[in-house]
């Protein structure tokens, strides 16, 4: 297969996933089971019930919105002062190797209190890049809650 197809495929296959995160954020309130699991001074942090995916290797795949008290995180990771105004929580797709206790991100979306999508970034660099948990981050909480 050539690297020009490839590259199609890839982003065809990108285009897709964005289509239903969108379609599923149009539908917010109505299909998430969102189940709080901790917080801390920047963001309340819940996980999706209905999306958790044990994959196997002892991998677990799920769904994780933060939603945020302040706008300091955004701010320092470079936003403009318009996107992070209008920013009320951010949903995560993250894999989560249990045995190894490492992640990595898949996805992330931020979005208005309305639900519209400010931002949203499909982690192609670190789809296959696993980074090792740390239990003062968000996702070591969800480690603790989903890899008992």
């Amino acid at each position: 297969m050539s690297k020009k197809r490839r590259f199609r495929m890839k982003w065809g296959i990108m285009l897709v996933v964005i289509g239903l995160v969108v379609i599923q954020t149009k539908a917010y309130g109505e299909s998430w089971n969102w189940i709080f699991f901790s917080h801390d001074l920047e963001s309340d942090l819940f996980y999706d019930s209905d999306t958790v995916n044990r994959l196997p290797e002892n991998i677990i795949r799920v769904w994780w919105k933060e939603v945020f008290h302040t706008k300091e995180e955004l701010r320092s990771s470079g936003f403009t002062r318009s996107e992070y105004e209008k920013a009320a929580y951010q949903i995560n797709v993250s894999e989560i190797n249990c045995k190894k206790k490492e992640c990595r991100r898949r996805f992330y979306m931020i979005c208005s209190e309305e639900g519209g999508i400010i931002f949203s970034n499909i982690h192609r660099r670190q789809l296959e890049e696993w980074v090792p948990v740390w239990q003062e981050h968000s996702i070591g909480a969800l480690y603790w809650k989903l890899c008992r």
